[in-house]
């Protein structure tokens, strides 16, 4: 008999724990005279207030929204992309001390880097110390130059203008063919050949 009074009890307080959590009432607790422990959601005489802590139980939480991007969002990307190192830029065309002849030569300059040109930077080319109209490009035709040694070379900057790596400078020279003749090997200056002696 006690057993199934003290699991009717233990049945009831369940019931009245989840009650009390759920719609917030108060739960206490009594022994009769028999010692067995009752609990009810109504006070009676000698009975004990029991506190109970805990939460009800809510939805889950949704999906936190990520906040709007920012104006300067993608300025801060293409930021963190000008940040490219660059292992080598070089000029593998023309090969330095390379000779071109003829008044109408043209210099095809070509370039190439590790790795290509990113973000915001910028890649310029002078020739001999002058800076070519195209920039950011890795082909360059030069024609008309005049006779005698050329250089090139190439840099790249960031967007605040500060290098990050200069190719070597490679050499080149423009040969054109001479248009004045020797006075001695035309007219009067032209000697016959002598005679040998005894002949």
């Amino acid at each position: 008999m006690k057993t199934s009074v003290l699991m009717l009890g233990c049945l009831l307080a369940t019931t009245s724990v989840a009650q009390s959590t759920s719609k917030g009432r108060e739960v206490y607790e009594w022994k009769d005279a028999n010692g067995v422990t009752h609990y009810s959601d109504a006070p009676a005489p000698g009975a004990r207030k029991i506190v109970i802590v805990g939460s009800t139980p809510t939805s889950a939480a949704p999906a936190p929204v990520p906040p709007a991007a920012a104006p300067g969002a993608s300025a801060a990307r293409t930021g963190a992309v000008s940040e490219t190192r660059y292992a080598s830029l070089e000029i593998w065309s023309p090969s330095n001390g390379e000779s071109f002849f003829g008044a109408d030569a043209a210099v095809n300059i070509r370039l190439r880097s590790d790795p290509e040109l990113a973000g915001t930077d910028r890649l310029l080319t002078y020739l001999d110390g002058k800076l070519l109209s195209n920039e950011n490009t890795y082909e360059h035709t030069l024609s008309n130059l005049d006779r005698g040694v050329h250089s090139v070379t190439s840099v790249i900057l960031d967007a605040k203008g500060n290098e990050k790596i200069r190719s070597q400078p490679v050499v080149f020279h423009i040969r054109q063919p001479t248009t004045v003749d020797n006075p001695r090997n035309r007219g009067p200056a032209v000697r016959p050949p002598q005679p040998k002696p005894g002949g």
